[in-house]
This record gives C-alpha cells, sequence and structure tokens, in this order.
C-alpha cells in the first residue's frame, strides 16, 4: 500500500496501515439452484460422511449448515488449511441463532466440524437429509442455499478492532479532526462483509476487548448481513455474525475452542 495513496488525514498512520496488513479471502454469496455436497456453500445441505454422528444442539435436535468451505476451491490463506472442509452449523430454532453470549466457546447452540479428508464415493455419504427441520420452519438468518464466490485480499486493521489503537500506536486527534479521521478511514478499509480471515467488524463492541482469556483469537470466519434482490443473510436488526479461533489451534487444526458472536445495530 503506497503511502502516496492515502488521504491527508490518514498519511499520520501510513507505518501501522502496513504494519498491520493480513490477508483474507473476501467471499461473495450467489444464488444457486444446484450445488454439490462437496462444493463451499452458504445453506444449503452439508457434506457429510454415514459413519458419522451428525451434530445436534444441546436439545438433542440437528443443527442446519450455515456456511461450508472446501479448501480446495479457495485461494491459499496462510495458516489456514489447504485442503478439507470446515463447517459451521447452528440451531435452527433459536432466537439466539444459536449463540451463548455468556459462554461463546460453548458448542451447544452451534458446531464448527472439520473434515480433512474429503470422501469422493458419494455411497458413503449422508444423502437423506429428512431428519433436518424444513426451510419453513427454521429461524435463521439465512434460509436459501447459496454458492461462494472467493477472492484473496489485503486489509489494515478495521476500525471495530479492539487492537486499532494499540497498532496504530497514535495520539487521538480532536474535534472535527477526529471525526474526520473516523469516517474517512472506514470508508478506506470497510471490513464489513463475508471473509475468511483478516479483521472483523462489529455494529456494537469486539467481545475480546473485555475479555484478556480471549485476547490471542484472530477472526476465522465472518458472514456479514447481505440483503439484496437475490441474496437474504440477515443477523437480527443487519447485524454481523464472527467466529474466532487462537492462531495454533487453527494451525492444528483443532476446532474445538471456537468463539463465536453476533451483534446487531
Amino acid at each position: 500500500m503506497n503511502g502516496s495513496n492515502l488521504p491527508d488525514v490518514l498519511k499520520p498512520l501510513e507505518q501501522g496501515i502496513q504494519n498491520s496488513l493480513k490477508p483474507y479471502v473476501a467471499i461473495e454469496a450467489k444464488p444457486a439452484a444446484q450445488l454439490s455436497v462437496w462444493q463451499s456453500k452458504f445453506g444449503g445441505l452439508p457434506y457429510f460422511p454415514k459413519d458419522q454422528t451428525y451434530p445436534v444442539d444441546s436439545d438433542g435436535q440437528p443443527v442446519v449448515l450455515l456456511a461450508q468451505f472446501n479448501f480446495a476451491e479457495l485461494p491459499a490463506l496462510k495458516n489456514f488449511p489447504d485442503k478439507g472442509i470446515l463447517q459451521f452449523y447452528i440451531a435452527a430454532d433459536d432466537d439466539l441463532y444459536g449463540a451463548d453470549f455468556d459462554q461463546p466457546l460453548k458448542q451447544d447452540g452451534f458446531r464448527v466440524v472439520y473434515f480433512e479428508e474429503v470422501i469422493r464415493d458419494e455411497s458413503q455419504l449422508l444423502t437423506d437429509f429428512s431428519f433436518l427441520p424444513q426451510v419453513q420452519d427454521r429461524l435463521t438468518p439465512i434460509t436459501g442455499q447459496y454458492s461462494v464466490q472467493a477472492a484473496l485480499k489485503q486489509a489494515p486493521v478495521s476500525l471495530s478492532d479492539f487492537s486499532f489503537s494499540r497498532v496504530m500506536l497514535r495520539e487521538p486527534y480532536s474535534g472535527d479532526e477526529n471525526d474526520q479521521f473516523y469516517e474517512i478511514y472506514d470508508e478506506q478499509f470497510d471490513s464489513a462483509g463475508h471473509k475468511l480471515g483478516g479483521y472483523p467488524c462489529f455494529t456494537q463492541d469486539d467481545p475480546r476487548e473485555y475479555d484478556q482469556d480471549i485476547q490471542d483469537y484472530i477472526l476465522l470466519f465472518q458472514m456479514d448481513s447481505d440483503h439484496s434482490s437475490d441474496v437474504d443473510i440477515m443477523w437480527g436488526d443487519v447485524g454481523v455474525a464472527n467466529f474466532f479461533i487462537r492462531l495454533e489451534d487453527l494451525k492444528n487444526r483443532d476446532f474445538s475452542n471456537v468463539l463465536y458472536n453476533w451483534d446487531c445495530g
């Protein structure tokens, strides 16, 4: 990122911007009538081997697929798997979409599942999903099925990330200049949207700011509200969902301690 391209109000932060750059996979959802169980997707039916136990919530009800990523289809992202399928499930009938804000690591209303080896023999996979609740009976942010278009990008720390001021190492601006700074930074480095990795956005506060035990968690996956003529994903009142993980757990492909949070305005 060339500092000469920065607006004047951001130039004092050029070093912090450069130092905080992170790659991420930007994701765009597209309606798709037909998707195989192996494909990356939002919603729809999951890839799931018959010899595995399908995940359920704390009430014993089957959870439904929120998102699935087949890493063989995606751009390579440092520390993320380069193969296998990673899945995010949430409870099908819950006002909080499977989240427990008091215990955000407790996978009772959500599940994160990773299959390192992908079976290509369909006879070994679940094909009858009649045990899942019907779409019209679900209380989830997403009811349709969408394909995933992915592109590798990079961006500096987001305004709403709790580490922003620490990374930038700056004295706060004052008065109108302060308002101008936040407005321009947000325009230049918008952290909204669907993504793997990178920096999160929030409509309220970063939950890591208030708990030292989770301040080493990084963004694993973000699903934003996405409401247009052909996409319908809505987290409460135009909110956003984030899944976080410790870097060492990500490197070790251990998804048992993922933190799940969502908020809305």
